[in-house]
């Protein structure tokens, strides 16, 4: 799956690599760390299909979840990916470098989630930027507006991503991509 990308050698796993997030036409997917918009069938989305995975993501989305939350992502375990120290509960792990979230993923797959299929990276910008081209999959709310931002989802060509499915919604829509075949 991942392993065999030479744009990015240092990420493999077996697992399937799965970004998921919610952009809006403009490429927007964040505002003050925060998302400029509330659409709760999202995030029952989000909760519904990363629940029980591995779930990567930056320092700072970790910090708004927290914030929102008062916790880590329950019924998963978090993998916060940054170049800096941080006391984590026990359903978080930080990781410094793609290759150790990737290590630390791959053990909280097997150790704590079942055995689970699949890794989600969700967020924030830079982490994107750093994982798109080792991705297998695509889990994208398309949010048809166009907020103001200062958080953008990285440029994807899309000839090189196949849609597999589209559930539209009034002003959004869920859609998976897959990596072409």
């Amino acid at each position: 799956m991942s392993g065999d990308r030479e744009e990015v050698p240092s990420v493999e796993t077996d697992r399937e690599l799965v970004a998921i997030v919610a952009v809006a036409d403009n490429g927007v997917i964040g505002r003050d760390g925060d998302m400029p918009w509330h659409i709760p069938a999202d995030l029952t989305h989000f909760k519904e299909t990363t629940m029980d995975c591995p779930v990567i993501m930056g320092r700072v989305t970790y910090e708004g979840i927290l914030e929102t939350l008062g916790e880590p992502l329950p019924g998963r375990t978090t993998v916060v990916l940054t170049s800096r120290d941080l006391e984590t509960p026990e359903n978080a792990m930080v990781a410094h470098g793609l290759e150790a979230a990737v290590e630390t993923a791959e053990t909280a797959a097997r150790e704590r989630h079942g055995d689970a299929d699949r890794i989600f990276v969700a967020g924030g910008a830079t982490v994107y930027e750093q994982f798109l081209p080792a991705v297998d999959r695509l889990v994208v709310t398309e949010v048809h507006d166009d907020p103001d931002g200062d958080t953008y989802f990285p440029e994807w060509d899309r000839e090189e991503w196949r849609e597999l499915e589209r559930d539209d919604r009034g002003g959004f829509a869920f859609v998976e991509y897959i990596r072409g075949e």
